[in-house]
């Protein structure tokens, strides 16, 4: 069972986002977190359209999905 959170993941983005774009994946944040990858991968998901104030998208796919997170312009 994965002791991550959909806060913890969102509160996660938010302390990692800059206005340089930054790359990621579910298994390093899950790694951080102490979590699953597929519960972080899972909120990532969900997230994506539901953050006003990051940009977060599926950036690519090669042997995990990398998300691309920044904060948004004002």
């Amino acid at each position: 069972m994965s002791n991550v959170t959909r806060q913890t993941v969102r509160a996660y983005l938010v302390e990692r986002a800059d206005t340089e774009p930054t790359y990621l994946r579910a298994r390093d944040i899950a790694s951080e977190l102490d979590g699953s990858p597929k519960a972080v991968a899972q909120y990532l998901s969900q997230l994506r359209d539901e953050l006003s104030d990051i940009s977060l998208k599926q950036w690519g796919r090669s042997k995990s999905t990398t998300w691309r997170i920044e904060l948004m312009e004002s």
